[in-house]
């Protein structure tokens, strides 16, 4: 896994939002490698949870901080979902229960 400029070999290129401590979010900040839960509707499920691997913009992403991230999928998502990402999809990063960010999909490789 390299830095963000380097990282040739993601699956989704995101705009990831970290909910903020008083909401209940996160108190430490992300870095490069988080691997949150990817939750995202699929096959007619309400939603699941996916796991997946971060790489922020900047290396780290703060509580109410906002960034650009590249996300590499890991296990039968890959499989599942190929095909079925678009742009502008919606999805949250959990930590079991608790939603710790937001985004939205900017580029699907996935697909491809």
């Amino acid at each position: 896994m390299g830095k963000y400029s380097e990282l040739e070999e993601f699956d989704l290129l995101a705009k990831v939002e970290v909910v903020k401590t008083e909401f209940c979010g996160r108190t430490q900040p992300m870095f490069d490698g988080y691997r949150g839960q990817f939750f995202w509707h699929i096959n007619d499920e309400p939603c699941t949870d996916w796991l997946a691997s971060y790489i922020f913009e900047h290396g780290e992403l703060h509580p109410g901080a906002s960034s650009k991230c590249k996300i590499q999928l890991a296990g039968t998502i890959k499989e599942l979902g190929a095909g079925k990402f678009e742009k502008g999809d919606q999805f949250a990063i959990r930590e079991g229960a608790r939603i710790v960010a937001i985004g939205s999909i900017l580029e699907v490789k996935l697909n491809a």
